[in-house]
């Protein structure tokens, strides 16, 4: 599709805005610390605008990540997303996390193109497990291969096929716990840009030639389990 997406990541500590025109990124501002999506994101949106040369009625789709993530980063994401495109009367797109994070670690200059491997983006979803997926890169094409699943860390190797990669930033809290002869544990800081769910929204509307064209549909989180509090009368059950 060619025209102007905001995107908008909050699905982590860090995160922001960028803007892209026709494939090609104006301006990305990402929030200034861990966790300020609540007093930051709106800012961000408007210096990405800013730095883009573009007014905020230009835009023809807003992208937003839609998970899996932190609960609460996803939520403010979402409804800021939803809130401006409501406003602007302009369609919002949902963009996988993992998807966007794959994008935005085979295009990374040290990347071996020439690869053939699978890919394992992974979250830490606590209490021993990771939220993961398994993609199948080769030798410049790059498929998703299963949907979003958690996975004990110890088990992933069990789960994959072939010589894999493990990155992101669910690595650190179980680096020796993924530990396998097939498993290749990048322990480098991982941090998705806005930039790369921008650039995913891409990929996602490449069959669409017209905005205009794109689904208008209500964009749900992708959360794999309740919040983990639970409520009076859930407890009084389990007694």
């Amino acid at each position: 599709m060619n025209g102007i997406i905001l995107a908008i990541e909050s699905s982590g500590d860090g995160g922001g805005a960028a803007v892209l025109r026709d494939g090609e990124v104006l301006s990305e501002i990402e929030v200034s610390g861990a966790r300020k999506h609540g007093s930051e994101l709106m800012p961000c949106i408007d210096k990405a605008c800013v730095d883009a040369a573009i007014n905020r009625s230009d835009v023809d789709a807003i992208a937003v990540n839609c998970g899996p993530g932190s609960y609460t980063g996803l939520r403010i994401g979402m409804a800021t997303a939803s809130a401006i495109g409501y406003a602007l009367d302009k369609p919002v797109v949902g963009v996988p996390c993992f998807d966007a994070m794959v994008l935005q670690y085979v295009m990374a200059d040290d990347f071996d193109v020439a690869l053939k491997r699978e890919l394992w983006p992974v979250l830490d979803a606590r209490r021993n497990e990771v939220m993961t997926a398994r993609f199948e890169y080769d030798n410049g094409n790059c498929e998703r291969a299963s949907g979003d699943k958690l996975v004990e860390p110890a088990k992933l190797h069990e789960e994959s096929a072939h010589q894999a990669i493990v990155f992101g930033t669910g690595v650190p809290p179980y680096e020796g716990v993924f530990s396998h002869e097939h498993l290749f544990i990048d322990k480098r800081e991982f941090a998705l840009k806005p930039a790369s769910v921008a650039l995913q929204a891409y990929r996602q509307l490449a069959d669409i030639d017209d905005p205009a064209n794109i689904e208008r549909t209500l964009v749900e989180p992708r959360y794999f389990r309740r919040v983990l509090a639970k409520t009076i009368e859930e407890r009084a059950n389990e007694v």
